[in-house]
This record gives structure tokens, sequence and C-alpha cells, in this order.
């Protein structure tokens, strides 16, 4: 018996340490009269339903893992469950090589919180109670681009012709305790310094990015290269969703029609959808004219061999701004090869550090963690000073091998939100 005691204790402090926390965070809806411009109102599944669920409630397990439910508005509607998402690899995160410089590590933190970062859970990594009138097929998880605390679910059904179409979309508030909590244990830094830009945007300051602590070059060379800015590009999957929030020029041919400072594009608001009456400056003159092209071999932090390949724009309005696209720890022999029409399914990448890309399956993702991830991207000025790429007007790059002789790397710039491609170059790589 008087051992009893003690043995309680200690198992109340057990449970205490791994008892689950809980949240509920009510969940938005938009009806089509409230999102006119939603890109995929002409794609959807025939049976897409819009008033669904009301709640997400969210469980912490062990690990940093946490259960995500949505909560029907009618007992007759089934619940959707994901067990056991890593939340953390959701979390902007300063890999540790860029630690030692300010500067860049609120670079990395806040171009990883304004990039959409959306995961799709497929069968078998979800569960739905009995009693849905479609296949659900795919559940997607997204951090968006907007803040901090806006997130998204999306549930999509097969469709007769066998693929999954979006059947429900909701917008809901992230916890703001538990990001806080999750970014501190992620980063083992305080959110104080970064709170502001995560929060609301701030344009940040154009100081020089430090490339020498993402990677140390052994060679590099000027190479040929060939701009088919005079071509158009495929209007297949998002691209051809989201041609309608072009809204100028009207008439697109070709991307040189994008390099202006004209363009406009409809913008991305809270909480996460396209606003076609509060048109998107953009300053795409500077991606005018493809000047040079340098090719680097180079060594990551993660002590790999890899490329990092710099293109430099001069401007088409005043032929004198220089833009410099540097994209670093690229690894070709990991790119898929296409087709100049499959272009869009090539390997895309926000600007930023060791970001994970818009769109991916939950086993990719767990694949290729932040923390292994060299890669990088930034538009620099001539003197290797940060330029803000959302001011300019584009989201990130899309790499591939070409179909017919895989020593050719085709780059694509994606426009602001993925609206268009503005840009198409082509290299032969030294060592294919």
């Amino acid at each position: 018996m008087k051992y009893l005691i003690p043995l309680l204790v200690i198992l109340c402090l057990l449970n205490a340490c791994h008892k689950a926390e809980n949240w509920q965070t009510p969940v938005k809806e938009m009806t089509d009269e409230q999102y006119p411009d939603n890109p995929n109102l002409t794609s959807r599944h025939p049976k897409a339903q819009q008033i669904l669920y009301k709640t997400i409630a969210i469980q912490q397990q062990v690990d940093d893992k946490f259960d995500f439910e949505l909560l029907p508005q009618k007992n007759e509607t089934p619940t959707i469950k994901i067990k056991g998402i890593p939340l953390l690899e959701w979390m902007p995160t300063a890999v540790d090589w860029i630690k030692k410089d300010d500067y860049l590590t609120y670079i990395g933190l806040i171009n990883q919180e304004w990039n959409r970062q959306q995961v799709q859970f497929n069968a078998g990594q979800f569960e739905v109670t009995a009693g849905t009138e479609v296949q659900i097929s795919r559940v997607d998880l997204a951090r968006n681009c907007l803040n901090a605390y806006l997130w998204e679910m999306l549930v999509y059904a097969k469709d007769t012709d066998g693929k999954d179409k979006l059947y429900w979309q909701c917008w809901f508030d992230f916890p703001k305790d538990l990001y806080e909590e999750l970014f501190v244990k992620r980063n083992k830094l305080s959110m104080d310094p970064y709170r502001a830009g995560l929060e609301n945007w701030v344009d940040p300051p154009s100081k020089k990015i430090n490339l020498g602590l993402l990677r140390e070059v052994k060679s590099e060379k000027v190479v040929p290269f060939v701009s088919s800015n005079d071509e158009m590009y495929a209007l297949k999957g998002e691209l051809e969703r989201k041609r309608k929030n072009i809204i100028y020029p009207k008439k697109v041919t070709k991307m040189g029609d994008l390099l202006s400072d004209s363009t406009r594009f409809a913008t991305f608001a809270q909480p996460g959808f396209y606003d076609t009456k509060d048109p998107r400056v953009t300053y795409l003159s500077r991606f005018g004219k493809l000047t040079k092209v340098i090719e680097r071999q180079i060594t990551t932090p993660t002590k790999e061999t890899a490329l990092e390949i710099e293109y430099v724009f001069v401007s088409n309005q005043d032929a004198k701004t220089i833009t410099r696209l540097v994209v670093g720890g690229l690894k070709p022999a990991s790119l898929p090869v296409l087709s100049l029409t499959n272009a869009s399914d090539g390997a895309r990448a926000s600007m930023g550090i060791s970001n994970h890309s818009f769109y991916e399956t939950f086993d990719y993702q767990q694949q290729h963690l932040t923390k292994d991830n060299p890669f990088y991207s930034f538009l620099l000025d001539e003197k290797g000073n940060f330029l803000d790429n959302h001011k300019i007007g584009i989201d990130g790059t899309v790499f591939h091998l070409d179909e017919e002789d895989n020593t050719k790397l085709h780059l694509w710039i994606l426009a602001f939100e993925r609206h268009a491609f503005v840009s198409h170059c082509i290299i032969k790589l030294s060592n294919r």
C-alpha cells in the first residue's frame, strides 16, 4: 500500500506529460456569389458543396503530431480526419546554416511564410465516416501566403473520369498560441523579431544577400542560352484555370506580352481568394531581356555537389536596370524530363531558402524535409542586394530537362500567384 500512492503520482505526472491539447477553429466558406473569380469554378467536381463543415478540431498527440478533424454542419455529413500530421514541417524554418546571418534568417523565414505550401493526403492517409454521396479521394492542408495564421483545407472527390476534382474548400485561422509554440520549437528562436513580418507583410529592407553561407563555388562559366519569350506557353492545369485572372493585357499571345509594368493580375486577398476588382501592380519590365547566363558548380552546406545558375536581365523599359535571378542547390539528375507542352509539371519552387514546393504530396514532403534542402532562389540587383519578388510580380521558378535532349535545362518564371509563365530560357548543361 505504501508504494501505491507514489505510483499513482508518477502515473498522473506521465499522463499530464502526454495529455493531448485540443483546439477548435471555425471554418469560413464562400459561395460562388462571394467568390466569382474562383479559378476552380469550371473544373471542380459536379457535385461540389459549399455548406458542409463548421469547425476544424485539432488534437495534439505525441511527438509533435496532430490530428485534424472536419466537424460537419449536419449529422448525416461524414466527418473527415487526418491523423498524425507533423505540423513542424509546415512551419517557416531557418535552416541551421543561415542562422549566422540575421538578415538571411529574416529573409528565409519571411519568404517561407509568404509562399503557399499545400500538401495532399491521398487514400489511406485520412479517414472518412460512412455516408458520403461521393468518393472522397484526397484531402489537402495548406498554409496560404497571406499571413501566419491563414490556412486552408480542401477536399477532393473522384469524378466519373477518374480524376480528383475539388469538392469542398474552407479557410480557417490557425491557433495563434499553437503557431508560436511550434515556431519556437522548430527554429529555437523567439518569434518576436519576425512577428510583424509574419503576421502582416512588411516590405523587407534591401540588403546584400550572403550567398557564401548557401554554397561554396567550385567553378563558373558564362554559357550560351536561348530565350523564348516570343512564344506562348501551353495552357494546361493551373495555368489554364488562372488565365481568367490576368486582368491586363486582355490578349496574351506570347510571354513577352506580359513583360511590362502595365501587366495586372487578380490580387490574392484575405482569407485566401482571388479578386479581379483589386488589380495587382507588377514591375515585370525588369525581365524584358535576358543578357547573360552563368553556370556555377557548387558544394552545398549539406555537402552535396550541385549547380547554381544566374540569369541576368535588363529592363525593356529603360534598357539599363539590372535584375539577377540566382537559383542554387539544383540537382539536374532529380529534375523531371518533360516536353514543352507539359512544362507546368516541372519542379516548382518558390523564392527563398529551403522552401517546400507550392504543391506536393505528403509522401514527397516527408522524403524532402526542409532541414535537408539546399535549394535557394533570389532576385538581386546588380550589387547583390535583395529584391522583393512579390513586389516585382513573380512567385518562383519551374525547372525541367528537355524530353528530346536531357542535357538541356529549361527555366520558366512563374508570375505572381502562378497566374502565368512570364519567361522561358534554355541552356545546355556542361556536365550532362
